[in-house]
């Protein structure tokens, strides 16, 4: 947490803070992912402008948590460079682009801010690595370490059809 009115910023002035932040678990689809147990620094900029606040943020960390593929535990490496900023004097009704969502009277929550624009980093699958093989879906086995002695599923007889145009294609 930041208390951007002890900064005492004049319109044109910049501050720049090395800010500990414990990432919290972040919860996506019922899944768990977190951050390393020890604080990450978060470099956080704050400028005063005429009309409002402008804030940056920087960090990066490595966040763990179950591969897509095989389960097992994955590290997904992050960087982040996210801005916000905050008007004076926000109308009723103001643009979303001058309402900043981490900012609550003075204090400025770099914690959830960060969780936020990690959530927005990560990639749409998360892989233990690029050529993770997965589980067999018959018996379960992760075919990373082992493969298994299941028969390959001969296929939905109602796409045979779509079958022969790939055979067709593949020839010509």
């Amino acid at each position: 947490m930041i208390d951007i009115a002890q900064l005492r910023l004049e319109p044109g002035v910049e501050r720049s803070l090395d800010v500990p932040v414990a990432l919290p678990d972040i919860i996506i689809g019922g899944v768990t992912y977190s951050g390393p147990a020890a604080p990450v620094v978060a470099r956080v900029d704050i400028t005063r402008l005429i009309s409002g606040l402008l804030m940056r943020m920087r960090l990066s960390s490595t966040i763990l948590g179950p591969c897509h593929r095989c389960l097992e535990e994955a590290a997904v490496p992050v960087s982040i460079d996210a801005r916000e900023y905050q008007a004076d004097h926000p109308e009723k009704g103001a643009e979303a682009e001058e309402v900043c969502d981490y900012l609550e009277g003075d204090d400025l929550d770099v914690a959830t801010w960060a969780a936020d624009a990690i959530v927005l980093t990560l990639p749409h699958k998360i892989l233990c690595r690029e050529d993770c093989a997965g589980l067999c879906p018959s018996c379960g086995t992760n075919l990373n370490h082992e493969v298994c002695a299941c028969v390959p599923a001969e296929g939905d007889d109602r796409w045979g059809a779509l079958r022969g145009l790939l055979k067709d294609d593949s020839e010509g």
